[in-house]
């Protein structure tokens, strides 16, 4: 009996061996030939199907590159920069067509504010292009305050339609008051977004018996003590210059635009002088929430006639807290 229970049990073993193994050449024989077929060479006539992997190609790759005239970024490329933005343009609406100086609004009044917007990207438009103003109240530093978001379609550099506009209805607050503008450009793709927001930030005063006076508000809007540092330059935007020759290397041109707009070339001479009252050894400290005028007063040489500008920005160590330009006029 026992000795039956046995042989019973070896034949079972046996077959079930013979089994596994038949299944498992026959997998084999499947793989093999799955292989053979997959690696058999297509007619190069015969179209290709899609990718399955998602992998985009690197020279496939094209980003557009959304950009106004962005005083941090080129802060940041060692460049000297103006606050009054050459990328915005104010009209009141009952007056259309009509530049509105920055610095002498009208309180409770519509006007319409116009950005321009670039593309430094010759391969890729943009279609959609968030374009976010607000404003600041005049001075350094501050919290904005939004005005309105639109959009706008970028083609390539170089292409008709750059600069694309975008335009915004702003209803001044009704207490008087003096406004630095602010516009954020909003792309998800952008090959470089630090030069996507721009400010514009301007006062003007007349010379008189020769010097012209600017109140200046430094604020701290952050939670922990600053001493902010100030710093006065000259820089103002240069006339256009012809374009240059198409054989010159690109890195010939980046080094000469490097040359003409480098902060060093634009210090005010001696025949200039500002007096910055209010700040110790050159800063102003100030402690959470607290804002503080400084009394800024531009002296001009002897018998100019014309306007200056200076530019006044404040750092809070390597930390750019804002600026202004401040222009003064002389009668002729």
């Amino acid at each position: 009996m026992m000795r039956r229970f046995v042989e019973r049990l070896l034949r079972f073993v046996l077959c079930a061996y013979l089994v596994a193994s038949i299944i498992a050449l026959l997998l084999a024989i499947l793989r093999l030939l799955r292989s053979c077929l997959r690696e058999r060479p297509e007619r190069p006539d015969k179209p290709q199907p899609p990718a399955e992997t998602g992998f985009v190609p690197e020279h496939a790759i094209r980003q557009a590159d959304p950009l106004v005239y962005s005083q941090q970024w080129l802060i940041q490329q060692g460049l000297a920069v103006t606050w009054q933005n050459p990328d915005f343009r104010i009209e009141e609406a009952a007056v259309p067509g009509v530049a509105a100086p920055s610095w002498d609004l009208h309180p409770d009044t519509d006007y319409r504010v116009y950005v321009n917007v670039w593309n430094g990207s010759g391969s890729a438009p943009a279609v959609g292009v968030g374009v976010e103003v607000g404003y600041i109240d005049f001075g350094i530093g501050g919290v904005l305050v939004p005005v309105a978001t639109t959009q706008v379609d970028l083609p390539v550099k170089g292409a008709a339609g750059i600069p694309a506009v975008a335009g915004v209805d702003w209803h001044t607050p009704p207490t008087p008051g003096h406004y630095c503008l602010q516009a954020r450009l909003i792309w998800p793709h952008d090959a470089e977004p630090g030069n996507n927001l721009g400010q514009h930030n301007v006062d003007v005063k007349p010379f008189n018996s020769p010097t012209a006076r600017f109140a200046v508000p430094v604020r701290n809007t952050g939670r922990w003590p600053i001493a902010v540092r100030l710093a006065v330059d000259g820089y103002e935007l240069p006339a256009l210059e012809p374009c240059p020759p198409q054989d010159r290397e690109p890195k010939d041109k980046r080094e000469a635009a490097r040359a003409r707009h480098a902060p060093q070339r634009h210090e005010l001479g001696d025949e200039w002088q500002v007096d910055l009252d209010g700040v110790d050894d050159g800063r102003i400290r100030l402690d959470p929430g607290e804002t503080r005028d400084v009394h800024v007063a531009l002296t001009a040489p002897d018998g100019f006639t014309g306007r200056r500008a200076i530019n006044v920005q404040g750092w809070d160590g390597h930390r750019l807290v804002g600026g202004v330009t401040l222009i003064g006029e002389g009668a002729s």
